[in-house]
């Protein structure tokens, strides 16, 4: 690929950007060596899967090749559904609760729209009750302005018009760079069951002939196209493998890194993550603790090993400030544990042996790093206040039956 091409193989843009980057003609499709590419490179992703070193338990194996459809349904929307023009509009994401990357955050929604640097677009909607809907612009996979909606002056009924420019403009308005390429959306929800999310709408407001900046993959013969993606895709698939399975891990499990900034890679320059390693054998727990810090938002994901996060429909994998308790002292206990002890905050490895763990704050005065400590399963209840309450299966029960429901509406794809 040239040096050119902006987003790394570990990304999923670099599929729908192999339309202009890659090399391929048609004669890698028509003789099947574009295909056969793919084959083999799916070929050495399932060697990965069942190599050493990584967990082989039933869960894990099956959510690895489990992640590899993850990856070929990403990287193939690309291909199929990936804009071959700039057309601004508000989409979903392609991650949900099913299609899971990266450690998408369980509270969230995300959608957005493709943009240019050189266009003003306009943005209306209405408000909602989302806990936190923050607006990011990103050139390449870079993020270079981020808002939040409150921020921005409203009617009184919610309703909100912004402006995104490379020129500054009065009133609301969003700064975008020259090389400006997309604009996300981030809906966090605190109360699953009533917050209510933001709507959006986006035009463009110049630029409408495209005659002087043509979508250049619109000049490539289909052939070349495919074959072009069909290379990138397998590329995408061995190489966020490899990424994401040395990314950010702590030297010694059971353990947090410092919080630091990686709006570089995408995330929010206003969302400072603290990112761990969790690893327990069927008789352990892991206890965490932690003061939570004043502000808007902060809540805890546990993920597997394939930076997946676990399935937060099914199992308490996540907890946030809305549904946490807290204990008389003012600090958060987190039990992580394969079976359910019977306190509050339960964390559900859901069979998992280890993966990732975050917190995520968002616009809050601290970041704290949570302490840690490794119990055996039968001493969660003695390792915790004595005042701590009990959990019923039944309650438990209800719980999980709720989260369910909220993230089906959350996500009704």
């Amino acid at each position: 690929m040239p040096d050119a091409f902006v987003n790394p193989s570990w990304m999923p843009f670099f599929v729908r950007e192999a339309l202009v980057a890659g090399t391929a003609d048609g004669r890698e499709l028509a003789s099947g060596r574009a295909f056969q590419g793919l084959l083999d490179s799916l070929g050495r992703a399932a060697d990965v899967v069942l190599s050493d070193g990584l967990p082989q338990n039933p869960a894990d194996t099956a959510a690895g090749f489990r992640h590899l459809l993850v990856l070929l349904e990403l990287g193939v929307n690309e291909i199929l559904r990936g804009d071959r023009g700039l057309d601004p509009m508000i989409k979903p994401a392609n991650t949900d609760n099913a299609v899971k990357w990266g450690m998408d955050c369980p509270d969230c929604a995300y959608s957005g729209s493709p943009i240019r640097g050189n266009e003003t677009y306009r943005i209306t909607g209405t408000r909602g009750t989302a806990r936190y809907v923050g607006l990011q612009a990103n050139a390449g996979m870079a993020a270079t302005a981020n808002l939040l909606l409150d921020e921005l002056e409203m009617d009184a009924d919610g309703n909100f018009e912004l402006i995104l420019s490379a020129q500054e403009h009065p009133g609301n308005w969003l700064p975008i760079e020259p090389g400006a390429s997309a604009l996300i959306i981030r809906q966090f929800f605190y109360d699953w069951d009533n917050e209510i999310p933001a709507t959006f709408n986006i035009e463009r407001l110049s630029g409408e002939d495209d005659s002087a900046a043509p979508d250049r993959s619109a000049l490539i013969p289909a052939d070349a196209a495919l074959a072009r993606q069909l290379d990138a895709l397998g590329q995408f698939v061995e190489a966020n493998l490899d990424f994401f399975l040395g990314f950010a891990h702590p030297d010694k499990p059971n353990s947090f890194l410092e919080g630091i900034d990686r709006s570089s890679m995408g995330a929010a320059a206003e969302n400072r993550p603290v990112i761990g390693r969790w690893s327990l054998a069927p008789d352990e727990a892991l206890i965490l603790e932690v003061v939570p810090p004043e502000g808007l938002y902060w809540g805890f994901s546990l993920g597997n090993v394939w930076w997946e996060t676990i399935d937060y429909a099914r199992h308490i994998s996540s907890i946030n400030g809305h549904q946490a308790v807290l204990d008389a002292d003012g600090v958060l206990r987190l039990v992580v544990a394969h079976a359910d002890p019977g306190v509050p905050n339960w964390i559900d490895t859901a069979g998992h042996s280890e993966g990732p763990m975050i917190m995520r704050y968002v616009r809050t005065t601290a970041a704290p790093v949570p302490s840690t400590r490794e119990v055996k399963f039968d001493q969660v209840r003695h390792a915790l206040p004595p005042d701590t309450a009990v959990v019923t299966p039944e309650e438990r029960a209800r719980t999980v039956a709720a989260r369910r429901r909220s993230v089906a509406r959350r996500f009704p794809r």
